[in-house]
């Protein structure tokens, strides 16, 4: 529809059709129904999908039910362990009986999700999940004020106009309806500024003061730049001795050079497992291993599994042992101190100058288990050096990659010039674009998130933190904001910025079926989205790739053992803020879209908590978790910001500066001056020390050091087999944590 029949008063909109713009544009009309450009039509759909991955899920759920140790090495059940986190959830079950799992056998996995408490949550799995399920709650109430508001008051509003078609028009539901000199339009002004105090009021619950550092970590301080002459612990024993009389120090640890040690540990384990689950299956016939390859692809020139594996482990024993008394010979700059209290740990940090001393760097140390151990022998600007390079090569890619949009519309030419998909089924032809633009989404943020992975963070929290804030910017130019301006990759955008072409572009925003575009994404992402995450085919399609390049069938526990990962906090606050944004940025222009993205909150609640609690293994992110929850609150305030934007720019087009543009441009302002200047949104820090820190027996020593050092006390026992998953008790050798100069 051209922009002319709607406005015919304003002679700019003339040369703005959906052919100078880039919408998703429908390519035949459907064989369920053409109103309201295909919304009905992608429900039904969208609901058909969701109920078969559902029932696919339980089927699939319910054949990895039975967990136990045992399973792990005598069942066949592909699904086992992928569907169920069953090795974690045996040892919590076995370990406290009030963080053990729900029982979920059968069709119970459902109502179970119900059940879960918040103090199960943040018992069993930590500080973090527990705030970001309450950010989840919180945006929910938020969603739910503004989806009221515009399906009680904004949609009846729009009703009123005449100018775009008649109540089967998608177009009749949008502010566009209304006519430029309408009273009514002071509503959704008005609309725009109330949102800011109740944002306000809600998102700061969610801020949180429960701290997600353990109790060692509160009191533990982290060393940098030590140089090589003073990588002893004596030597740093002696300063804190001197300069602070009144401070006890604990203990302090080194960190060494393990990621070596890591790779040669991790083969040593996966052969030791490899001969223990050929020990445990001796009844079977003859297990037989291809050394150079997978044994799907080539089964000729096999050898004997057990003797394969045990001379693979005495090979790796010797390596293992050579490499860690190379690690512990290599010592690092970086040193862990441990004092008796946190105040005492507060106090050196603030009385602490950077470079008074050796060129010292002293800070608050991260959770041993929020460390990435590996990572920390590349130095501060080895660091910068890599993300430099890293962060400029995805910007490129990013600058020139261009918007799912666009693969919707090259689809929809390919049904267009292809008339068998059309004649096979017009409905499946109407709803593949949708789906293409789904999955094109879902990819893309996985190359932001794999770069992140490459950059080497030194912990997991900065890791997530870094994640979320490149994934969310990337998605809402991808998906929001560049589509909304009718364009296809950020080169276009600075094209476009030039001055013939601002007005155009900023006239894309207001099409007739724009806002159709993007109620059919939120409906796809809400439904067959969440289903997704429950089923989690990437990480089912990994696992049945690694199954398939295993040397032989005793390599399988080791597969089982890796499918178990952390939750990636950082996807999925930018991707629950996108659809949060969209839904609010549209949500008086298009009022329509609201209950679709609370329906998405409200799935996409159940599908995380369900996730965290029964598949992921937790995590602690340390005082860098309590930022990034922090630091997801204050992101909120974008989609208000965009919101009062594009109701200003709307009536800016529409009528010129009159009362009501200059209202909507100094709501604006003002609210922009007062979510960055003010800074309404607390932070997530405590404000009590010591308050509800968890204890742990964690130690600040990479866990290689500590598994390879069985090496040294233990004998193994080659004659008799240990059940999978027990433990045996570890002495670690005195040497770590100490180190020569």
């Amino acid at each position: 529809m051209l922009l002319n029949e709607i406005y015919p008063n304003f002679t700019t909109f003339s040369v703005v059709n959906n052919d100078s713009c880039l919408t998703a544009r429908r390519s035949n009309k459907t064989a369920i129904s053409n109103v309201y450009e295909g919304i009905p039509e992608t429900i039904i759909l969208n609901v058909v999908s969701w109920l078969v991955l559902i029932l696919l899920f339980a089927i699939l759920r319910n054949r990895a039910w039975d967990y136990g140790r045992l399973a792990l090495v005598h069942t066949e059940k592909w699904t086992q362990l992928f569907y169920k986190n069953t090795d974690d959830a045996v040892a919590v079950e076995e370990s406290n009986h009030d963080v053990s799992l729900i029982p979920d056998t059968g069709c119970l996995w459902f109502p179970s999700i119900f059940k879960i408490s918040r103090e199960r949550i943040y018992t069993r799995c930590g500080p973090d999940a527990s705030h970001y399920l309450s950010f989840q709650q919180q945006l929910l109430l938020l969603m739910t004020t503004i989806t009221v508001f515009s399906i009680c008051v904004i949609l009846p509003i729009n009703f009123l106009g005449t100018l775009q078609g008649d109540k089967t028009t998608f177009g009749h539901t949008t502010i566009g309806n209304l006519p430029s000199d309408s009273k009514w339009l002071w509503v959704h002004i008005v609309g725009s500024m109330l949102v800011v105090p109740v944002t306000i009021l809600i998102m700061r619950r969610c801020s949180g003061r429960t701290p997600s550092s353990t109790l060692l970590a509160s009191r533990t301080l982290l060393i940098t730049n030590i140089s090589k002459m003073h990588r002893n612990t004596e030597d740093i024993k002696n300063y804190f001795t001197v300069r602070y009389p009144g401070i006890e120090v604990c203990d302090v640890k080194i960190a060494h050079k393990v990621k070596t040690l890591t790779n040669l540990e991790k083969q040593r384990e996966k052969a030791h497992e490899a001969r223990m689950y050929c020990l445990s299956n001796i009844q079977k016939s003859d297990i037989q291993v291809q050394p150079y390859g997978c044994i799907a692809c080539c089964r000729c020139k096999t050898v004997n599994a057990l003797e394969y594996y045990t001379r693979e482990e005495e090979r790796l024993n010797n390596l293992v042992t050579a490499e860690r008394g190379r690690a512990l010979q290599s010592p690092l700059g970086i040193a862990f101190v441990t004092l008796n209290s946190e105040e005492m740990a507060q106090h050196v940090i603030k009385s602490f100058e950077p470079g008074s001393h050796r060129n010292w760097v002293i800070t608050k140390a991260p959770s041993p288990s929020d460390i990435n151990w590996e990572n920390l022998e590349i130095s501060y600007r080895n660091w910068y050096s890599k993300a430099i390079i890293i962060n400029c090569l995805l910007f490129l890619i990013l600058f020139f990659l261009t918007t799912p949009v666009i693969f919707v519309n090259t689809f929809n030419k390919l049904i267009a010039r292809d008339k068998f998909i059309t004649k096979l089924n017009p409905v499946v032809s109407e709803f593949l674009p949708t789906l293409v633009l789904l999955c094109m989404s879902a990819v893309m943020p996985v190359i932001v998130a794999y770069t992140d992975e490459w950059m080497s963070h030194w912990t997991k929290s900065k890791q997530n933190h870094a994640t979320m804030y490149k994934t969310f910017i990337f998605l809402l130019f991808m998906i929001l904001i560049l589509p909304s301006l009718g364009l296809t990759s950020a080169q276009a955008f600075l094209e476009s910025i030039q001055p013939q072409n601002i007005t155009l572009r900023w006239d894309c925003i207001f099409l007739a079926d724009k806002g159709a575009f993007f109620v059919n994404y939120v409906i796809t992402s809400a439904l067959i989205g969440t289903a997704l995450e429950l089923l989690r085919f990437p990480e089912l399609a990994m696992y049945a790739w690694r199954l398939l390049r295993i040397k032989s069938e005793a390599e399988k526990t080791t597969i089982r053992k890796e499918i178990l990962s952390e939750f990636p906090f950082g996807i999925h606050y930018a991707w629950t803020l996108l659809i949060f944004t969209v839904s609010t940025v549209y949500s008086l222009t298009c009022p329509l879209i609201t209950p679709f993205g609370l329906l998405y909150l409200g799935l996409k609640h159940l599908v995380d908590k369900y996730n965290i609690y029964y598949v992921y293994r937790p995590i602690t992110m340390s005082e860098e978790g309590q930022q990034i929850h922090g630091d997801a609150v204050i992101m909120v305030r974008i989609a208000i910001i965009l919101l009062q934007l594009i109701t200003a720019v709307f009536f800016f087009i529409r009528a010129n500066l009159n009362l009501m543009t200059c209202i909507a441009f100094l709501g604006f302002a003002i609210t922009s001056c007062f979510f960055f200047f003010l800074g309404p949104f607390p932070s997530c820090k405590p404000s009590v020390l010591n308050s509800q820190l968890r204890d742990t027996n964690e130690q600040y020593i990479a866990p290689v050091l500590i598994s390879s050092s069985s090496l040294d006390h233990i004998e193994h026992d080659r004659s008799s087999p240990t059940i999978y998953g027990t433990s045996n008790g570890i002495q670690v050798g005195p040497d770590i944590g100490s180190s020569t100069a």
